[in-house]
């Protein structure tokens, strides 16, 4: 710590006038006019004047900037630097000090903004990588919820009390409390990162709201099968809704995959589709940043195949029947699903994301069966990287173990449609 001076800081002879700055010429280097005490005047090449006071703090050398002449005058330059040296007296440096001022003044004027438009910022700045269905869902949140409670209140003025209210206003859906909840911390953390807040008013309301228990979507029993199967094949949906559908069963990928799926990223020679990993917007790629490998059954490569003669020359492998310039959306197959609810085909609290349920449980209760373990099971529903659980395998005919999975998977499901049993191991 710098060596505190008992005596007050002693007169300085300043010897600058306005004459002398002013008759100051540039120069082909920046140059210094001295005014006393450390005190002087920069010359800089583009003719512009600045203020510095140069001084000595724990050893070493340095200097702060007053502010550029004549904006800064003769006597507010003195003032300030008078100011300094009583600081620096006291074993505070002047530079330092300086800075701090800089960044509680931009805290005080960033804390005066609104929470809306600081949220905004944020929403620009941090979520930019997010999905497009993800930001448009965090901000209709923003907008129908958060900014009428709380968005005109000064960033740095809400309090865990406001946080409170809004959330309690939400207790009859408690997951979107939660979800909003999570968007409010990270607002705030995001703010203290920039120094403009020095709390965060929504970490106290963690656990007011319990989280209800998660979702899983009923898979369709084996006995299902065979009636939800041929409802597909037979209902008066568009032949390319259909095939979507049963892709969707085959390959046990989530709906906006399929819906989104396009032609250059299928291997049909191969059997293989790549759904490239997660990049910046909803394009029914995966939901985490790896990509995913499917290793297409016999009978998927048949419904591709079908599928070429409705695409045409569409980019999209389900195109949307009105313009085949677009994707399906998921809503089409929703409304099928819908259908087939009205028409007793299906359970009524049945969902698309529950033939992924339907695989997971079939390939499970078989695995010993099929000579499969877990971690296969998580590959194909892309929970793992394929390329982990291939060493432990050697199948002749198939190069993957979940590509062997699939297979039998879609081999077991015209079984279950044809109404065979269920194979049953022999009992030695």
């Amino acid at each position: 710590m710098a060596q505190i001076m008992a005596q007050s800081p002693r007169a300085v002879n300043y010897t600058l006038t306005d004459k002398k700055i002013q008759a100051a010429k540039p120069k082909s280097k920046p140059y210094p006019i001295a005014d006393g005490g450390g005190l002087y005047v920069e010359v800089l090449v583009s003719g512009s004047k600045i203020w510095r006071y140069s001084f000595g703090f724990q050893g070493k050398r340095t200097k702060v900037t007053i502010g550029q002449y004549p904006t800064i005058g003769i006597k507010e330059a003195r003032n300030t630097h008078e100011a300094m040296r009583v600081m620096l007296i006291g074993g505070v440096d002047p530079a330092r000090q300086k800075q701090i001022e800089k960044i509680e003044r931009l805290a005080h004027a960033h804390q005066a903004e609104t929470f809306e438009s600081f949220a905004r910022i944020w929403f620009s700045e941090k979520m930019a990588k997010a999905t497009v269905r993800t930001r448009k869902q965090n901000l209709a949140w923003m907008v129908k919820d958060v900014f009428p409670a709380i968005g005109s209140i000064p960033l740095g003025k809400v309090t865990p009390a406001d946080i409170l209210k809004l959330l309690e206003s939400m207790r009859n859906t408690p997951t979107k409390a939660n979800n909003i909840l999570a968007i409010l911390e990270r607002i705030y953390q995001y703010a203290s990162q920039k120094l403009l807040v020095t709390n965060n008013p929504a970490t106290p309301m963690r656990g007011l709201i319990d989280k209800p228990p998660a979702t899983h979507y009923s898979p369709l029993k084996p006995s299902e099968l065979h009636r939800f199967v041929s409802a597909i094949r037979t209902c008066g949906a568009h032949q390319g809704t259909r095939l979507a559908v049963e892709l969707l069963l085959l390959t046990a990928v989530r709906k906006d995959n399929v819906c989104k799926a396009r032609w250059e990223h299928f291997d049909l020679k191969a059997k293989t589709w790549t759904i490239p990993g997660r990049t910046v917007g909803g394009n029914g790629y995966m939901k985490m940043p790896r990509p995913h490998t499917v290793y297409l059954s016999r009978q998927a490569i048949a419904l591709l195949t079908q599928a070429q003669y409705f695409s045409s020359s569409s980019e999209w492998v389900f195109p949307s029947v009105q313009m085949q310039s677009k994707p399906m959306t998921e809503q089409t197959i929703n409304h099928l699903f819908t259908r087939l609810k009205a028409a007793g085909e299906v359970p009524l609290d049945f969902k698309p994301h529950g033939l992924r349920s339907t695989a997971s449980t079939i390939l499970n209760n078989n695995k010993l069966l099929i000579g499969i373990d877990g971690d296969v099971i998580e590959a194909v529903l892309a929970h793992v990287d394929v390329s982990s659980v291939r060493g432990g395998y050697n199948h002749a005919v198939y190069s993957s173990p979940v590509q062997y999975a699939l297979q039998w998977y879609a081999d077991h499901i015209d079984k279950l449609v044809a109404g065979a049993d269920v194979i049953k191991l022999k009992i030695a």
